[in-house]
């Protein structure tokens, strides 16, 4: 996903935020790849870090639930 405010495709805080925010299932795939991967992974941790301090209306809930799956799975 092109970020509208970013030049690059690391997953920053900024990157992850707007991701959750404007991103499709398809802008998703990447990073729910490395957090199956990594379940407690530097790019899960930025996440959890996101989901506490922002509400997500319409992707907060789906992304805590993957989370929690993926963290049980391991």
């Amino acid at each position: 996903m092109i970020h509208r405010h970013l030049d690059h495709d690391r997953p920053t805080l900024a990157a992850l935020d707007d991701l959750l925010e404007n991103g499709t299932l398809a802008d998703w795939q990447p990073i729910l790849a490395t957090v199956r991967s990594e379940p407690d992974g530097e790019v899960a941790r930025r996440l959890d870090h996101l989901l506490a301090a922002r509400d997500y209306q319409e992707t907060g809930a789906l992304w805590r639930a993957y989370l929690r799956a993926v963290r049980i799975a391991v």
